[in-house]
Order: structure tokens, then sequence, then C-alpha cells
């Protein structure tokens, strides 16, 4: 009986009077929301090493009336630290490419810090490279960006328009 008492008592207790959960918190806008739906994350693995994590943001579908020319993609990639043979940890020095459906990129632009586009990923730190990607407008409903080297091997993220 005594039990029962501090049960009640404490479900009372923690039922409160609050009117907010913890997720009103973490409130987004609608765009903000589409990118996180958008995200796409894989990565390059070679004898149990990663040597690359890629996550890639289509951007037509989160933000679709400013970008509805082309194929718009904003993409951050990681590469291993303790390959010697990197000298600069940039996409295009690094024997990495791009591909949509199999076409190369028009467009490859590094995105600085303060690059608004680059506020779109939901992935923010300072060891990725972002990269603003597009390429010209695929007729396909299904969309495959592919980040391949010859010596690593490759990744696929998929996307449906």
């Amino acid at each position: 009986m005594r039990f029962s008492w501090i049960a009640i008592s404490a479900i009372l207790v923690f039922s409160g009077c609050t009117q907010k959960g913890a997720f009103d918190l973490f409130k987004m806008d609608e765009t903000h929301e589409r990118a996180v739906e958008q995200l796409r994350t894989g990565s390059i693995v070679l004898s149990l090493e990663t040597k690359a994590i890629f996550s890639s943001l289509y951007l037509n579908k989160t933000d679709p009336l400013k970008y509805n020319e082309g194929e718009n993609f904003v993409v951050s990639v990681y590469f291993e630290k303790d390959n010697r043979t990197i000298k600069v940890r940039e996409l295009e020095s690094n024997g990495y490419e791009l591909s949509l459906n199999g076409k190369k990129a028009t467009l490859i632009e590094p995105l600085d810090e303060k690059d608004p586009r680059r506020s779109f990923m939901p992935i923010q730190n300072n060891w990725n490279r972002y990269y603003f990607i597009r390429f010209d407008s695929d007729e396909n409903t299904s969309l495959a960006l592919r980040l391949e080297n010859n010596q690593t091997g490759s990744v696929v993220l998929k996307y449906q328009k």
C-alpha cells in the first residue's frame, strides 16, 4: 500500500505542468526539414579502413524555387588523415571523380565557411571539405551520385526526383 502511494505521487509529480516537450526546442524551418530528409551519407572502405566519408544534399528538392536549373548538390567529403600520398585534401587532387548517372559535373565550387549554401548541410565540422556541385539536367527520375577512386573504391548515394 505504501508503494502505491509513492508510485502515484511520482506519477503526479512527473506528469508535470509543462506545455512544451523537448522536441519543441529543435524547431526548424521547412527548408531545413527538407534538407535533413535529403541528406545521404556513405563511405569508401578498403581493407577495413575508411578512406573517405561522402555526404550529399540534393538542393532541387530542398529549395525548389531557387534550384530549378540542372541538378544541384551540396556535398561534404572527408578524406582519411593517415594517407601520406594525399598532399592536398581536395576533391580533384585526390584522384576522386564525381558523377551523376555516369555524367561529369559541369561545376564544382568549393564552399567557404560563411557560404549560405553550406548552411543547408546538417553536418558541419572543420575536417570535411564542402562543395557546391551542378550537373546538367537529367531526365531520369532516379539519380545516382557516385564518388569514385580507382585505388580505393566508390560510393553511390541515390535520390528520387
